[in-house]
C-alpha cells in the first residue's frame, strides 16, 4: 500500500489506457519527458559555477534587493 491509497483508501486505480493503440502517444510522451530532463539538466549545468568566488559576487545582494 503507497501513501496515495493511505490517504484515500476508497479510490481505485484509473488504467492508464483502454488497451488501445497508444504508441504514437507514448513516444510523445516519452519526448516531452526527454526534453524536461534535458532542459532540468541545463538549467542545473547554468547554477552551478565552476569558479564559487565569481558566483557568488555575481549573486550578491545590491541594496534593498
Amino acid at each position: 500500500m503507497n501513501l496515495r491509497e493511505r490517504i484515500n483508501p476508497g479510490r481505485m486505480a484509473q488504467p492508464l489506457s483502454d488497451g488501445g493503440n497508444d504508441g504514437d502517444n507514448l513516444e510523445r510522451l516519452r519526448q516531452t519527458a526527454s526534453e524536461f530532463l534535458a532542459a532540468g539538466d541545463e538549467a542545473i549545468r547554468r547554477a552551478l559555477s565552476g569558479d564559487s568566488e565569481a558566483f557568488l559576487r555575481a549573486n550578491r545582494q545590491q541594496g534593498g534587493q
